[in-house]
């Protein structure tokens, strides 16, 4: 009887480690942007979203970006901050050449990993990534050649 509830306990403990391991893996993270979001917040039309699926054993992130009726754009990150904060780049997701005149559609996609993590990222792991945008840490910014500290804005989660 106890080599019998001794096998149980390990096949659920197996079953809840390969479970929670899933779950962490191929996640879909999402921003919604616009000028309001932005600190100090940017009068302007110009809205976009991104969308970024983390693979599943948790090596890669890709993502597309989308944006409508935005003018000049010369680059996107995400950045390292809270709603309301202000905080620096650590991965880029467009930069350049930029798109002249009055643009909507994708603006850019990709793959980012662990190579491609800048700033307080640097040298860091995508599970960094992934862990500062649960905790509501991190934002895509798209910058234009008016809005240079960026025209759109949102959370990343």
């Amino acid at each position: 009887m106890k080599t019998l509830k001794l096998v149980l306990y390990v096949a659920v403990a197996i079953v809840l480690t390969v479970s929670l391991g899933m779950a962490a893996a191929g996640d879909t993270f999402k921003a919604m942007l616009t000028g309001k979001d932005e600190v100090p917040a940017v009068t302007t039309t110009a809205t976009g979203e991104a969308v970024f699926e983390l693979s599943k054993d948790g090596k890669e992130l890709t993502y597309t970006l989308t944006v409508k009726g935005i003018e000049n754009p010369v680059a996107a990150h995400i950045h390292t901050g809270k709603m309301g904060e202000n905080g620096g780049v650590v991965a880029g997701l467009f930069g350049g050449p930029k798109k002249e005149g009055m643009f909507s559609g994708e603006l850019s996609k990709g793959t980012i990993t662990d190579k491609n993590l800048v700033g307080a990222l640097a040298g860091k792991t995508l599970a960094d990534l992934v862990a500062m945008i649960k905790s509501g840490g991190a934002y895509v910014n798209v910058h234009t050649e008016k809005n240079k500290p960026g025209e759109i804005r949102g959370p990343l989660k």
